[in-house]
Formats: structure tokens, sequence, C-alpha cells
């Protein structure tokens, strides 16, 4: 019997070998009957068949599977679909990779099926070796996982599309949600009170078992165990909350301050964990959680830094509504940029409000010979910054960080305005004002005299430095705007007869300082490098149709004030004539 075997294994081999010297006359049989010897299907006459058979056959290729590396076979489950290649010696027991069949078995040569499907990789690899060393004995044999297959997972909860979506083996729960949630056009909770919830994502099997998955937890500390690869036929079910009821909120110095959805066992560490951790400047000694009672009544516990880390003190457990706040040490170290004409122009750490604006230029390098020093500013924010009073999600997208920033100086303007008598068109220039005033009014040349008072530097400030031109700059009304050189003692018409004279509507000319923006007429000073001469405009003509629509509105406003008025005069006039006439009337009879 162990003849017959022997034998049968050598004419198999010695099949292979036919079958491989006489490839290419098979190939040219196959163009001739539609016979494809790769793939041992028949090649279809209709186009659109050959079209998804030349696909089926593309999906062999693993060069298009995005990979986080080499599978883990102790991990990675096989599943109907899986392509394996058998090797039996030197040579290919198939000519191409064999798929395990929908009913979970592989078809292995002479061996018959196996059932895989459940298996681990490597369980199920040692299995099917064991089977085929049973028919091949003395021969090595190998089996090689080719291309991983493809199935579906059931999406539902608050997902702005639910439904059903194609995902790989080596596919984690994040990305089938990030597809899921790639459609900004619909939105995921009906309920605009509610959010998802991704730190209470559930994941069912088909087995039955369930996972509980914290993708925040993973976002935040990069552990793959909080986003586990997916199955076939997996439900991933996101649930929706309420964050007035059911979030934690931490704020105070922690990377990444909010509300977060409460998970069932959360502890102080956790929430740490999925805030990022503590920031540079967290204080040690104060870590507070403060809790509201049921009936009303609040009860605070306090951890110092290394308590809220440590696997005792750090797994107290928190509640739905718990607010922790971290401390900040008191810090007055902050950063001050120098840009333009210095030496070493960036950004330089500095003592708030101790720095001075010499010793900021001395760590610059100092000033280059061509800085103009009258034209230097110094930038620094005058609305409130609204981070400091503004928690927002470390998820919200720049377009809705922008709308609370312009929301927050919107507030604060407002706040200044609400016991004001200013008109519209007064207010509407109130803000603009306000939100350009933001350079400190600073005269950079006295400032660098000894006996001037120092300039106390902020963090955050900006110190900007121009280079002297050596010019003069003439725009408006003229005939060609431009730069023109300085020349020491010439006068404004000067420079203005360079560019060509004065345009046709010529009005008002106006001296222009470099660095504060003050006008000055002609003849209040002398011109110096760096100076801009503007020529007025002497019609009233709004240069777009929204201010001109507002000139035109306040002056049809003001006209009907003057009619109105005019109309009371008359009245009143019409009024007093008609008494005298009556009085004159009277005394006559």
């Amino acid at each position: 019997m162990t003849h017959i075997k022997n034998g049968f294994k050598a004419g198999y081999v010695l099949g292979l070998l036919v079958v491989s010297c006489t490839l290419p006359v098979q190939i040219i049989s196959a163009r001739q009957t539609g016979f494809d010897p790769y793939g041992l299907t028949m090649l279809s006459s209709n186009p659109l068949t050959q079209l998804r058979q030349r696909l089926a056959q593309g999906a062999f290729s693993t060069s298009m599977l995005p990979m986080e590396g080499a599978v883990d076979p102790e991990t990675y489950i096989v599943g109907p679909g899986d392509f394996f290649s058998i090797s039996i010696g030197l040579l290919e027991a198939a000519a191409t990779p064999i798929a395990v069949g929908a009913d979970g078995r592989l078809l292995l040569p002479d061996t018959g099926p196996v059932m895989v499907a459940g298996m681990t990789l490597a369980r199920a690899r040692a299995t099917v070796l064991e089977r085929l060393e049973q028919s091949f004995q003395n021969t090595p044999v190998d089996l090689v996982l080719t291309q991983s297959r493809q199935f579906y997972v059931h999406v539902s909860g608050a997902v702005p599309v639910p439904g059903r979506y194609l995902a790989l083996p080596v596919a984690r729960v994040s990305s089938i949600l990030e597809i899921v949630f790639s459609d900004t056009t619909r939105t995921a909770v009906t309920n605009p009170d509610f959010q998802p919830s991704l730190r209470n994502i559930q994941l069912v099997h088909t087995d039955g078992t369930e996972e509980s998955v914290d993708l925040l937890h993973y976002f935040s500390t990069g552990e793959t165990s909080h986003n586990p690869f997916l199955r076939d036929g997996d439900v991933i079910f996101v649930p929706a909350f309420d964050p007035a009821f059911s979030s934690i909120y931490i704020d105070g110095a922690v990377p990444f301050p909010g509300p977060y959805d409460y998970r069932d066992g959360d502890t102080l560490s956790d929430l740490l964990a999925v805030a990022g951790g503590f920031d540079a400047d967290a204080s040690v000694d104060n870590v507070r959680v403060l809790r509201t009672l049921p009936n009303g009544d609040t009860e605070q516990h306090e951890f110092t830094k290394e308590e809220a880390l440590t696997p005792r003190t750090g797994s107290f457990k928190l509640h739905a509504r718990d607010h922790v706040s971290i401390a900040r040490t008191p810090n007055i170290l902050g950063s001050a940029t120098v840009d333009g004409m210095v030496n070493h122009p960036g950004t330089y750490p500095i003592v708030d409000k101790q720095t001075t604006l010499k010793d900021l230029l001395e760590l610059a390098g100092g000033l280059r010979p061509d800085a103009l020093l009258r034209g230097a500013f110094l930038i620094r924010r005058s609305l409130p910054q609204p981070r400091r009073s503004v928690s927002r999600s470390r998820f919200e997208s720049p377009i809705e960080s922008l709308r609370r920033r312009l929301a927050a100086d919107t507030t604060e303007i407002m706040q200044r305005l609400r016991l004001t008598d200013l008109d519209f068109l007064s207010r509407a220039y109130f803000a603009q004002e306000l939100r350009l005033q933001n350079r400190v009014s600073l005269d950079l040349e006295k400032s660098l005299e000894d006996s001037s008072e120092p300039v106390l530097m902020r963090d955050g400030d900006r110190l900007v430095i121009p280079r002297d031109e050596n010019t003069i700059y003439v725009f408006g009304q003229v005939t060609r705007p431009g730069f023109v050189s300085f020349t020491a003692g010439r006068t404004a018409e000067d420079y203005i007869e360079t560019v060509g004279g004065r345009g046709q509507f010529a009005s008002k000319l106006y001296i222009v300082h470099p660095a504060t923006g003050a006008f000055t007429t002609v003849g209040s000073r002398i011109l110096q490098s760096g100076d801009l001469i503007f020529i007025d405009r002497a019609l009233d003509v709004a240069d777009s149709p929204e201010l001109q629509r507002l000139i035109t509105e306040q002056e049809r406003t003001r006209a009907d004030a003057r009619i109105r008025t005019m109309q009371t005069v008359l009245q009143s006039v019409a009024t007093v004539a008609t008494v005298v006439a009556l009085i004159i009337s009277l005394r006559r009879n």
C-alpha cells in the first residue's frame, strides 16, 4: 500500500512537470478555445463577463490591500473567501490560489476538504499541513495566505448612513466609521440635543459575543486594543448620548479639555488618558473632582498629580456629570516674536511683564543697519482669547473654531456698545476699528533710549521692524501711484509732480505715518523716509455695492429727517399764524 501511495505522489509531481512544460501549447490552445489555463476558467465571449473575470483575477493581487504589516496568525480569523497558495516540494500544487468555500471548507489536492472557517490563521495552517503531510510524506508542504477576503459588516445607530459596508479582516472599527461619517451633509443624530457616543460603541459578533469599543481612547493613546479588527457579519452599533446628562467634564491643564461621553466604569486615569494627559504647566498638587449629588449638594475629591496616575488612587470611579479640573502652575513664562530687520528674527522665550523691548531686541541679535525704526510697531491682541473662556471639543472643525472666535469677538464688542447711543454706521465703524486696533502705542526710537520708560513685553507679542527702503509712497488720486526715492528737503508737491501730478477728482492731501497710520495735513511736519502721501477723492463714491447702499440709506434717512423737521416747523408756523389771526380778529370785534 505504501508503494502505491509513493507511486501516486511521484506521478502527481511528474504530472505537474508535464503541465508546466506543455503550458505554452495550452496558452495557444486557450486563445482558440476560450480556456484560461491560469484561472482554470472559461473565458466568455461576453465583454461584460470578461471584465468581471479580470476584476476577479485582479483581486488576487496583494499589492492593492492596505496593511498595517504582516497579519498576526494568532489573531487573524480565517473565513469564506480567503485565498491560500499550497506548495508541495518546490512546485505549487495549484496554478491559482484556492479560496475557502462558502461552507468554510478548503479543498486540498488529493486530500479533500478541510474545515478552516472560524479558526485562527495559525490553527488553520497547522490543521491543513497535518492533512497534507499524511498524503505527501517526506515532501515539504506549506500553506500561505495569498489574499484576504471581503465581507459585509452592519453599521447602525447614531450614524449619518446606516447599512451594510464592505470590510476586510485587516480593517478595524475606525476604518468603517471613517467611511460612515464621511457624509457630512447628513446629521448623525436627528435630535440636536444628542451626539454620537464614540466611547461606547458596541461590536456584536455573529457568535453572540460582544465588545465595547472606546475609540476616543484609541485616538488619544494609540492602543489598538480599543480599536479591534472586524469579523464577517459584525454589527457596529453607535449609541447616542445627551451631553447634558451623560458627560464627564475635564478642563484646565490638559491638551484636550471639554466634555466626553461617560463610559461605564470610567476612572480618573481613564479620563486623563482620553484628554491627552497632563500639560507641562499642570499643578502637581491640585487635581479636583467635583460631583453633584442627586439632592443638589456637591462634594469634591482632591488628588495630587502623582495620585491621579497611580493604580490605587487613579482608579477612582467617576460618575456621569462629574467635573474634573486640573489646576495650572502659576507661570510667568511666555514667548514673543520679532519679524523684520533684526539679525536673527524668530520667536524667543520671555518672562511675562518683566522682559523689556530692549531685552527682546538683544535676544534677536540687534537691529540691522537698514531697519526703519520709525516704522516699527508692536502687535498685541486687544480682544479676549475665546479659547480661554470657551471649552471646545477636540474634534471640532477649524471652521467651527473660527465661528467661535468671531462669536466671542462679536459678543465682546456688543457688550461694549450696550450702553452707547451710536447710530448703525458708527457702531459698525467702532466694531471694525476695535478688531483692527491690536497695536501697542510705541515709539521705538524713544523706547531704545536709556532715559525712556521701558516697554514691558507680554506673552504672544509680535514686534515688526520693516526695512528702510528710503522711499516715499504716493497713492490715491494721482496719475502714477507708487514709490518715489526719498530726498531730504523735498516737499509733498515735489513728490506728487514726480508721479504725474493730481488726478481729475483729487481733493485733500494727507501725510500718513508708516507705523501709527496718523494722518496729518501738508505743512504740519517734515517728510521723512517711509511716509505715505495720500490724495483723497472729491466725489463721495463707495468702493463696494454694500457700502454704497449703506451710504444711500443713510443719506435718505437724513433727508427724511430734514423733511420731517421742515414739516414740523411749517405746521408750527401755520398754527402760530392761525392763533395770531384769531387773536387779531377777536380784538377787532
